[in-house]
């Protein structure tokens, strides 16, 4: 048990000195994604989901799925978590211990969509704005035992357009 824990701190202390603080740049404005909430007539559904290194497939089963409007705030987040502002992976090690991001503005996270995934990892939003950009993501991590996790955060971006159901894949 000592050497468990002596593992963990390790780790912990470890983990500071690599700890990158970004500083976002990007002021939020709302006016930027308050089209999340007009109705429209797209329709996205899709599936996420990541497979283990013994070849199980985990789903993101349970968990919030994001729909969140690309602007100029929004792009610059995505860049800093994922490198990326077209899809990106992170794992879920590296984005708990490695990458500091300021907190967003509550208005940030309100001007956004959530759904949940079903059992078998689908999610879908229905009547949002067609031929605007958005940021969809969410997490699949599964625990190893009490203190190992793996898994990560996905991101993809997408565009549906005027009365398509779009279907995507976050894997």
């Amino acid at each position: 048990m000592k050497k468990l824990l002596g593992i963990i701190v390790m780790g912990l202390l470890l983990s500071g000195c690599y700890a990158t603080t970004h500083e976002l740049k990007t002021r939020f404005n709302p006016k930027d994604a308050s089209w999340i909430n007009d109705k429209g007539n797209a329709h996205i559904k899709g599936q996420a989901f990541l497979n283990t290194k013994g070849g199980t497939v985990v789903t993101c089963a349970g968990n919030y799925v994001s729909l969140t409007p690309k602007n100029t705030y929004s792009s610059e987040r995505m860049r800093v978590l994922y490198s990326s502002i077209d899809m990106g992976y992170l794992e879920s090690f590296t984005f708990d211990y490695m990458i500091i991001t300021p907190s967003a503005p509550v208005e940030y996270n309100s001007l956004s969509r959530q759904t949940r995934c079903d059992a078998q990892g689908n999610f879908k939003f229905k009547d949002v704005p067609a031929n605007k950009e958005y940021f969809i993501t969410t997490s699949v991590i599964w625990g190893i035992d009490d203190f190992v996790k793996q898994g990560g955060y996905l991101m993809l971006k997408v565009k549906p357009e005027s009365n398509e159901t779009l279907e995507v894949i976050l894997n």
